[in-house]
């Protein structure tokens, strides 16, 4: 049966016969295990060379760097390139001079006592992007330091400020940064960045409520899969979240503009390593149970969980072994003031190899002469953040 419509050298609405019909192969079948062995050497040839291939990018990776440590301008000015392509690595960034006001909108109180308030709002990130975010604010006449908190993976600003009954808990704790950071004479404001939803959990540990037969991390893939197709990150859409809570800080009349700080667990320890990279009015950040030897955390071999082999994908960003290293990106940060805090008993980070890291990260600032304003917080517990010395590293850093 034919239907011609002809349009140029092919004809629409025809209907051809089948030529193959199905059922019983035509020929005896080849040996599956030939197959299957044919399949095995492919595979790991690829797995084989792409490794292979990223060892040799990483070996080489510093040629892409021309930094001139004569002065701290100088180097800011040499670095800048780099900012530019980890800008557009990530994807969604704009400068800060460029954006409209951040606005807090349906903001309502969520806790108070003689000391301090805190408040909860959601704000734009992008034209038609929202996100919510907690504030909190010390009731002491300002003007302020400010501290721009980040929660980590699953998380919420609640989480890291304090708010929830896990506050404190044993590992994976933020150990109430928030309310630590507000009593200690700082305004806060702690953005969500997104994972999912659907539970009453402190942490989101359900699926997407839509996709129940998918795995707890559904959430979190399918944004990142939808920010690769519009040729970004969800990362990056998240570091622009936070910056937006920056431009918050920075129109607060009781904050002093010009002492911001940074403070993030986990992968909001990424935030403290990603934010300050690229905003610089962040002018110290505390990264804790995040900075490691990069290539490894994310192919292995490694002593914890590497995230090639993870459920989550946001965290494998294009083209990054090309050219950024967890101490290339704190250089970005440099001559601006930096800590790594990690835990003995951490289980996703190698606190070894974030000591190691953090050498290469040190190097940076002393042939800038500016070595205090790097430091190394180690601590005994797990994947917490949780020590008084990176308050005191932000004070001494954030000091008039």
């Amino acid at each position: 049966m034919e239907r011609t419509a002809s349009c140029g050298c092919w004809t629409a609405d025809v209907v051809h016969e089948i030529e193959q019909p199905a059922g019983a192969a035509d020929v005896e079948p080849v040996d599956p295990r030939a197959v299957d062995d044919h399949r095995r050497r492919t595979y790991q040839s690829y797995e084989r060379y792409l490794r292979d291939h990223l060892v040799h990018l990483d070996g080489v990776r510093s040629t892409q760097w021309l930094r001139d440590y004569t002065s701290s301008q100088a180097y800011v000015e040499s670095v800048e390139p780099m900012r530019q392509r980890f800008a557009r690595m990530l994807g969604f960034w704009s400068e800060p001079s460029v954006r409209t006001p951040a606005i807090a909108q349906e903001e309502m109180l969520l806790w108070e006592d003689e000391g301090a308030i805190a408040t909860r709002f959601f704000y734009e990130v992008l034209p038609g992007l929202q996100t919510y975010a907690v504030r909190m604010r010390p009731k002491s006449p300002g003007p302020h330091p400010a501290l721009l908190v980040q929660h980590g993976y699953m998380g919420t600003p609640e989480m890291a400020c304090g708010l929830v009954a896990s506050a404190n808990a044993e590992d994976y704790a933020y150990r109430s940064m928030g309310l630590r950071a507000v009593r200690r004479g700082y305004c806060v404001v702690a953005p969500h960045h997104p994972s999912g939803y659907g539970t009453d959990s402190d942490a989101v540990d359900v699926p997407l409520p839509d996709f129940a037969d998918r795995d707890v991390h559904y959430g979190k893939n399918r944004l990142h899969r939808l920010c690769v197709l519009a040729g970004g990150t969800l990362l990056g859409l998240d570091v622009m979240a936070s910056s937006r809570g920056v431009d918050l800080l920075v129109q607060d009349e009781a904050v002093d503009a010009g002492r911001i700080g940074c403070y993030g667990l986990s992968r909001g320890g990424q935030t403290a390593l990603y934010l300050p990279a690229l905003d610089r009015r962040v002018r110290a950040s505390v990264c804790s149970a995040y900075f490691n030897e990069r290539l490894p955390k994310l192919i292995g071999p490694y002593s914890r969980t590497n995230y090639i082999d993870w459920f989550a994908e946001g965290q494998i960003l294009p083209a990054q072994a090309t050219a950024f290293s967890d101490a290339d990106i704190a250089s970005l940060v440099a001559p601006r003031a930096f800590a790594v805090e990690a835990g003995m008993r951490d289980g996703a980070v190698d606190q070894e190899a974030a000591r190691r890291e953090g050498q290469r990260a040190a190097a940076h600032y002393q042939q800038l002469g500016v070595a205090a304003r790097f430091e190394f917080i180690e601590h005994a517990e797990g994947h917490v953040a949780a020590t008084r010395r990176a308050f005191e590293f932000l004070g001494e850093q954030l000091a008039d």
